[in-house]
């Protein structure tokens, strides 16, 4: 693994002083109506890295482990400018289709009032992020050679610096009330892509929508904290109200077993 990236925090987490990140979390969701079960505790013991979801008893199939209300969700809808990002959606269509989320977590990050401040001291540090995009060019070579990962970073790395340039900065510059400087930032705009890659959802479209775009991605407070694993003991469920995680095995157990990857 390439080695950790030493980066001062450009935005993100909110600076909480003593207070307890996972207590002002925990009271967060019980204001915005995010249902946490009891036999669930958020943390940093038992988890893989940062802060995850463990089991504190014995979990049954089929029980509800969480339910996150739709207005929960950080998205380009939900967002604080979110009627502006629709007015001017067919300025930021681009080839990922991301921009918009992207622009809402830009301008959430830095907004004083941001209702999803609580939420975001649960983000992992977003200038220590270790996707490949952030490794230097001559290690990634080195040690991804002949996995095609290389040349794909190298795209990648392209299409966000022409999605910026063309699309995100001329957007933020035309509306200085809602960005401030410090996040008019190539470097902080790669870290956003790649947490969204990481860690946001996308919901499926329906039978009769296949034909459609697929859904933009949306950030799921509680959802984001779990492992993505192939084997999983979990499973994530959309209805017209908003998403719940149902465990579909009786894996989950008290002994942490499934656990985050933040």
């Amino acid at each position: 693994m390439a080695t950790q990236a030493k980066r001062p925090r450009v935005a993100g987490p909110v600076d909480g002083g003593d207070l307890d990140p996972v207590a002002c979390f925990l009271s967060w969701c019980r204001r915005v109506g995010l249902e946490l079960s009891p036999k669930v505790a958020v943390s940093r013991q038992g988890t893989v890295a940062g802060y995850g979801m463990v089991a504190r008893e014995s979990v049954q199939a089929g029980e509800l482990l969480f339910v996150v209300p739709r207005a929960a969700l950080l998205s380009q809808h939900t967002c604080s400018i979110g009627g502006l990002l629709e007015r001017e959606r067919v300025a930021l269509q681009s080839q990922s289709g991301w921009v918009p989320l992207l622009l809402a977590l830009l301008h959430e990050l830095q907004a004083p009032a941001s209702r999803w401040r609580p939420y975001f001291a649960l983000w992992p540090e977003l200038g220590r992020l270790e996707h490949p995009m952030f490794w230097p060019e001559e290690e990634r070579r080195c040690l991804l050679q002949g996995t095609g990962v290389p040349e794909a970073v190298e795209k990648d790395l392209a299409n966000i610096r022409s999605e910026y340039q063309s699309i995100v900065l001329p957007f933020m510059e035309a509306h200085p009330d809602l960005f401030s400087l410090r996040v008019r930032s190539l470097e902080l705009y790669h870290q956003l892509v790649a947490l969204v890659m990481a860690y946001s959802f996308q919901e499926p479209l329906e039978e009769e929508e296949d034909e459609k775009e697929p859904n933009s991605p949306v950030m799921v407070p509680a959802a984001d904290i779990l492992n993505h694993l192939a084997n999983h003991n979990a499973n994530l469920e959309y209805s017209a109200a908003w998403p719940q995680l149902l465990p579909f095995t009786s894996e989950l157990s008290s002994d942490g077993s499934h656990s985050a990857h933040s």
